[in-house]
Formats: C-alpha cells, sequence, structure tokens
C-alpha cells in the first residue's frame, strides 16, 4: 500500500501500460482540429495484458522470504473513476487484474474444445495482431509477438507444407481450413493446431495486403507450461545446411506472398482491361462515323407524316397548328409565326 503500481509491472511492458492509460483514456481526442472533451470517466475502459510481479511470501520480520522475483501474465481491465472524498472530487485509476494460466497440464495433451484465437501478419510476414485468448495457448503476450516474424513461430520441418498453403491463400483469397502442423510456445516446445486461413487483397494497388488466420489447437506440447521462458538448449539443433534450407523456404513464402498474382487482382485486371477496350471501341466508332449534312436535317424537318406533328405536339407541350388545320388545309400552306 502507497506505492505505485507501475513499480509492479514488468520493465518490457510499462511503456505499454502507460500508454494504454493515456491513450483514449486521459488524454482528451482530437477531432477535425478541435479539442473533444474527453470520456466520462465512469465509462472510460480499456483492456489489456502485462506481466505483474510477484514474491513468494515473507517472514515473521517482514523481510522477504525468497529473493527470486517471478512475474505473472495478467489480463488488465483499467477504468476511471469519479470518487468524492473530504479532498473533492478525485479520480482514481482502477484495475481488475485476472490472471493467465496455461492451457495445458500434460504432456502433448489432446485438445478437444479449444477457444481459437486470431493472428494477423502482413507480406512480409511481420506480425500486426494477435487475441489476448492466444496466451494460456502459446505463452507469449501479444506485445511480445507484435513485430515479429510470423514464420518463425513454425517448426522448420512443416514449411514446405505451409508455402503450399500460402500459395492457395493469395491465389484463392483463402483456405477453409488447414491440416495439422506445428507452432511454437514460448517454452521452445511446439504444440499441434489447425487453421481458417483468409486474406485481404489492396483493391487499388491489387496486392495483398495482410494474412489472417483462426487458430485451433487440437494437441498441447511435450512440455504443458507455456509460461516458461525457452531455453536456448532446447531449440532445434540444426546443421549449416539445414538452417539455410529454412531460410530459404522462408523466403520463399514471402516472395509467394508479394510476387504471385492473386485471383481478385487478376479478375480486377481483367475487368479493367476489357472496360479499356469497350471505351477504345466506342470512341472508334465516334470518329469513324460521318456527320450528318445541313440538307439531311432540313429534310427530316420538312417531312409531312401527320405523326410527326402529333408527336411534335406532345414534345413541345402545345396544339401544333399543322395539326388544328389538317383537314382544310395543306401543311404547306400554313403559315408560321
Amino acid at each position: 500500500i502507497g506505492r505505485s503500481f507501475i513499480d509492479f509491472v514488468h520493465p518490457r511492458d510499462r511503456n505499454i501500460f502507460a500508454s494504454q492509460i493515456t491513450n483514449g483514456l486521459a488524454v482528451p481526442k482530437v477531432v477535425n482540429g478541435t479539442q473533444e472533451k474527453a470520456q466520462s470517466p465512469g465509462s472510460s475502459t480499456s483492456t489489456m495484458v502485462c506481466r505483474i510481479r510477484r514474491y513468494r511470501g515473507l517472514n515473521a520480520g517482514f523481510g522477504v522470504k525468497e529473493r527470486l522475483v517471478t512475474f505473472l501474465p495478467f489480463l488488465l481491465k483499467l477504468t476511471f473513476k469519479d470518487i468524492s472524498d473530504d479532498k473533492g472530487k478525485v479520480i482514481y485509476l482502477v484495475i481488475q487484474a485476472t490472471p493467465f494460466f496455461s492451457a495445458f497440464k500434460l504432456p502433448n495433451e489432446p485438445v478437444t474444445k479449444s477457444v481459437p484465437f486470431v493472428l494477423r501478419h502482413a507480406a512480409n510476414g511481420q506480425i500486426e495482431y494477435i487475441d489476448p485468448e492466444s496466451v494460456p495457448y502459446l505463452g507469449y503476450l501479444p506485445q511480445d509477438l507484435t513485430g515479429k516474424n510470423a514464420l518463425n513461430l513454425y517448426h522448420p520441418e512443416e514449411l514446405g507444407y505451409l508455402g503450399h498453403v500460402y500459395e492457395t491463400i493469395v491465389k484463392e483469397g483463402g483456405m477453409p481450413r488447414s491440416k495439422p502442423y506445428r507452432m511454437m510456445t514460448q517454452n521452445g516446445d511446439y504444440l499441434r493446431l489447425e487453421t481458417e486461413w483468409s486474406s485481404f487483397i489492396n483493391p487499388w494497388s491489387r496486392k495483398l495486403e495482410f494474412v489472417t488466420g483462426k487458430h485451433y489447437i487440437i494437441e498441447g506440447p511435450s512440455n504443458p507450461d507455456v509460461l516458461q521462458t525457452s531455453e536456448s538448449e532446447k531449440s532445434i539443433k540444426q546443421s549449416e545446411e539445414e538452417k539455410n534450407k529454412t531460410q530459404g523456404l522462408r523466403d520463399s513464402i514471402i516472395r509467394i506472398l508479394n510476387e504471385v498474382l492473386t485471383k481478385p487482382a487478376e479478375v480486377a485486371k481483367q475487368q479493367m482491361s476489357k472496360r479499356c477496350q469497350d471505351l477504345a471501341s466506342f470512341m472508334e466508332s465516334l470518329m469513324e462515323e460521318p456527320p450528318k449534312g445541313d440538307d439531311e436535317f432540313r429534310l427530316e424537318i420538312q417531312e409531312p407524316d401527320n405523326s410527326y406533328y402529333e408527336r411534335d405536339s406532345v414534345m413541345f407541350g402545345g396544339i401544333s397548328p399543322h395539326h388544328e388545320y389538317n383537314d382544310s388545309k395543306s401543311s404547306t400552306e400554313t403559315p408560321l409565326s
């Protein structure tokens, strides 16, 4: 009591914690060049994931019983509230913290009812977004993965198959559901999952902007505690030749995402070509059609067919003098004023 809450936040998460408070909660929004009134404290809420420090316990003399500092991941719900006391109206930040635990209890545990999570990465492989629901399954916090290469999470032996998957995504715009493949967790082991894929094609550049995967876990890793930090000795041992091959497969996927002509883009390109051809044909027909001479227009005007006069009466909204004297005089004898 009496200490700043941010002292208990992991150093790597302090910047995002501070920005989460200032962005949209404490700072008034600027709309159309004017400063808009901030949300009322009672209605301004935000959520984030961060690691919070904990101690094992205290002995009788209030000394730290175990000096090893550990951090646990929590889902924080942040709310500003107005509270009136003797000093007047004071704004308090109320934090509701819900801890995350590993979703697995046994090695290679089969999963029948997993909560799916979404991961989105750009055409260069850079992760742009990942759901907080992924934390119990992968162990990573969203801010740990944002900006990292999604292809580095895939098991090296799965990159060949995933190359075909990405080629299908680029050409067809998506894929209903993949075969099971392996993805790395924070402790260095791999779980098995299936994924429903979709993509977004920029309608102007006709290039792929990002790929979105909705992931369904089907089997846990050999080490069920995914929240443990990865140990370097547990990483896959690869020879220099194998490392080069793995990197070559990753580079190949990036090329597929950026170079292969997508099916939606191909359709748009064909439609644009057809429009250009139709417009060119129309302009050519206008240029080739000979203009009508003055005599031709004069002949059309002097045509004595009564149907033309009746039509003119309707078109001009009045009574034609030709129509009125049709029985007694010819149209050529009717004077025009």
